[in-house]
């Protein structure tokens, strides 16, 4: 395997963590975002959930995606010597009957034994939570530390001398011969994972992004004390120490905007309120708002330019960056240096190949 040189541009989860495999593999990498653009990973719960959505569904491609997730976060911590990755219960409630006979249903389907765990009948679970209908334990629950990800690879890529803190301008990105050189800088590949920031993007802006923005709250409240776990009931709460909570999310496809909104800070409020008991006051400490980057079809978008193979993509995770992350990047790095076709799912051909001819971008100056 020879080594040639790479510009990631993106310092988000996507970003990060593919420059440092790449980095692994032996090839020469430099890591371009700005920290002070808004980021959906910085802001993330990097909540895993195996069994998701109103028809409690196991998340695309889990079994293979979770162990891959699992491994990679606890090489990094091991190699930052930081914690990451927290294993962790989670127990969702019914809302109403119908979910309760969805629940037994999914519990009865063999390709769900290794994500559902035992039911919990009306009542046994904590007295602070409203329970009308049961709830069930979820296994392969998880949540990530993305700040702190993001943190230490930014940090090691500066202490290399490889992180560009600064907003990438695609117009001064130029096409030399077989190289690529963007300023003082020379690559051979350039792969993009600039999560909603690919609007912006002259030769990827084809591809159907649907950004989705999202809001979690940190709540304080002294007087719940709940066991170690993560409760789902409309919305997912997070206990962490000290009595604080991480609630979460919103999801608004109409809202292009990554503030945080009233609207969004009262939703939530709202749905905690509906399944803590009343005597637990809550107190808002923070609030944080993300855009996501979701896709027309829910499948990432991951694969070379049509017209120039050497602009690569790498984006489009979603809400579940934490558990999709690691996998496809070892996919895709097998694409990229040993030549491995992409899965028809994830590749961005599935979005050229009925076309007539490739798209052109009129971007590559």
């Amino acid at each position: 395997m020879s080594t040639q040189k790479y510009i990631v541009v993106g310092a988000g989860l996507a970003g990060c963590l593919l420059a440092w495999r790449l980095e692994q593999a032996g090839q020469h990498v430099t890591l371009i975002g700005s920290t002070q653009l808004p980021n959906a990973s910085e802001v993330a719960g990097g909540v895993i959930n195996p069994v998701t959505g109103r028809w409690m569904i196991k998340t695309w491609n889990f079994d293979a995606l979770i162990p891959h997730a699992a491994a990679t976060y606890r090489e990094l911590e091991q190699t930052f010597g930081v914690k990451l990755y927290h294993p962790i219960p989670l127990i969702r409630y019914c809302q109403h009957s119908v979910d309760a006979k969805r629940m037994g249903k999914r519990m009865r389907n063999p390709r769900y034994a290794d994500v559902l765990g035992d039911p919990i009948p009306v009542g046994e679970g904590p007295e602070a939570l409203e329970d009308t209908h049961g709830s069930f334990h979820i296994k392969q629950a998880a949540y990530t530390d993305l700040p702190k990800l993001l943190q230490i690879l930014r940090q090691h890529f500066s202490d290399n001398g490889s992180f560009l803190d600064e907003t990438f301008i695609h117009a001064d990105l130029q096409k030399d011969a077989h190289r690529w050189s963007y300023h003082q800088l020379q690559a051979d590949h350039i792969i993009f994972c600039e999560g909603v920031g690919m609007q912006s993007n002259p030769w990827f802006n084809w591809l159907p992004l649907t950004p989705a923005k999202g809001e979690t709250l940190i709540l304080k409240c002294d007087t719940l004390d709940l066991p170690h776990a993560i409760y789902h009931h409309r919305k997912w709460l997070l206990p962490y120490d000290d009595h604080t909570y991480r609630l979460g999310a919103t999801f608004d496809s109409d809202d292009a905007t990554s503030e945080p909104t009233e609207a969004g800070a009262h939703e939530l409020l709202e749905s905690a309120r509906s399944f803590i008991s009343p005597q637990h006051t809550l107190t808002v400490k923070q609030h944080y708002a993300g855009l996501r980057p979701t896709t027309k079809d829910f499948r990432p978008f991951i694969g070379s330019h049509p017209v120039e193979p050497k602009l690569h993509i790498f984006n489009g995770l979603g809400s579940k960056g934490a558990s999709l992350a690691p996998e496809l990047i070892r996919q895709f790095l097998a694409y990229l240096l040993d030549g491995e076709p992409l899965d028809a799912e994830i590749d961005i051909a599935r979005y050229t190949d009925s076309s007539p001819k490739p798209i052109d971008t009129d971007a590559t100056h």
